[in-house]
Formats: C-alpha cells, sequence, structure tokens
C-alpha cells in the first residue's frame, strides 16, 4: 500500500474485557448487574469491536486511540491486539494502566503496551487532519474533553488541557453523540458514540457544519 493510500482513524473507550461496559453496551442479555455478566458476554463484547473496528480499518492504517484501550494488564489482550488492523497509537486515559496517574507502575505498563504492538503511546497530541485553505487543520488529541467551565473533572483535572482554540479530539465521557453545544470545538470519537472508529473525512464534515461554535 503506498503512502498516499494511508487512512487516518481515530476512536477511544473500547474498555477491552471490561464487565460493565459488556453490560451497558448490550452483550449481557439477561444480566441485571455486572456480577452476572459471563466471560462469554465479555468476549461477546470484544469481539464485536475486534469485528466492527476491521471492517473499516487496513493493515497499514494509522489509528489514534482516545484512551480507555482496557482496564486489564496489555499481557492479558495481547492476542486480541494482535488482531487488530492498523498502527495502533495510543493517548492514554484515566483506566489504561499506562497512564502517569498510576505512578510507578506506569512505567511498566507502556512498556508492555509497546512489546505488545502499540507502536506510540502519550497523554496527549497535536496532529492535522486535511482540509482548510492551508490543506491541513490542526486538531489536538486527548482522552478527556477540554477544562472548561462546568467540565472540569476534579480527579483528572492535571491531565485536561486548557481550551486553545483548536478543534479537540477526544474520548472519556461515553456519551452517545459526537457533538455536544456546551463542548464547543470539541468532537467525541469514543465507541459508545460511533460503535467503529471514526475517519479523517468524517472528523472533517462535523468540523464543517459545527464551524460556528
Amino acid at each position: 500500500m503506498g503512502a498516499d493510500s494511508i487512512r487516518t482513524f481515530f476512536t477511544a473507550d473500547t474498555h477491552f474485557g471490561h464487565r460493565l461496559m459488556a453490560l451497558q453496551r448490550g452483550h449481557a442479555p439477561g444480566a441485571d448487574s455486572r456480577d452476572d455478566v459471563t466471560l462469554e458476554h465479555v468476549r461477546a463484547h470484544d469481539e464485536d469491536i475486534v469485528a466492527s473496528w476491521n471492517s473499516v480499518v487496513s493493515a497499514e492504517d494509522v489509528i489514534w486511540h482516545l484512551g480507555d484501550l482496557t482496564l486489564k494488564h496489555t499481557t492479558e489482550i495481547a492476542s486480541l491486539l494482535r488482531r487488530l488492523n492498523g498502527r495502533i497509537r495510543l493517548v492514554l486515559g484515566n483506566h489504561d494502566r499506562a497512564h502517569p496517574h498510576f505512578r510507578e507502575r506506569a512505567i511498566s505498563a507502556q512498556q508492555e503496551l509497546l512489546r505488545n504492538g502499540i507502536e506510540y503511546v502519550c497523554t496527549a497530541a497535536r496532529v492535522t487532519v486535511p482540509g482548510g485553505n492551508s490543506g491541513r487543520i490542526p486538531v489536538m488529541l486527548s482522552h478527556f474533553p477540554y477544562r472548561t467551565a462546568g467540565q472540569v473533572d476534579l480527579r483528572f483535572i492535571a491531565w485536561q488541557l486548557e481550551a486553545c482554540g483548536e478543534w479537540l479530539l477526544h474520548g472519556h465521557t461515553h456519551s452517545h453523540a459526537a457533538v455536544h453545544s456546551e463542548l464547543p470545538r470539541q468532537i467525541h470519537v469514543g465507541w459508545d458514540a460511533w460503535r467503529r472508529p471514526v475517519s479523517e473525512a468524517e472528523i472533517l464534515s462535523l468540523m464543517r457544519r459545527n464551524s460556528s461554535s
């Protein structure tokens, strides 16, 4: 595949191996609480994500995962990670064991990620997407929404970026909507909103439709 045909995608909050997510996302029929969720339910949740992911992402594509990949140790989902298409770049979320808020334990967790197929690990990033007068539009990447009035999470305030006027792609909220009027110039790319990775073209379309925000 040539460089011109390599695409970029964004997603967040896959929560591989997470009983509560299997319940909330409808993969545990008959279960009333997370205690009723079986390993089979969790596997069904994870397999649904793998299938949806690979239906849009090719092997050479770049995919930015904006946090909460899994609550488990990376070694526990290593075989699953190897089945995911694309070159995965992880912007750490609060549930990722490699996030710095886990302190000294984060170092070995980050090494596990890199050993098991994650290409790049960080807590925030700035990239560009095609579009605009200059040909590329800068966007910020973070697990968390911008730190703005009414959107401060005191548990993770140190990791929320200050609003800087640039568009932000984020996860964390588990909203079923991609755009909220109370979060200007921010796009939620989490799994609960999309149920699949989001393409650059879709991001650009949302930015244009909400450019007055």
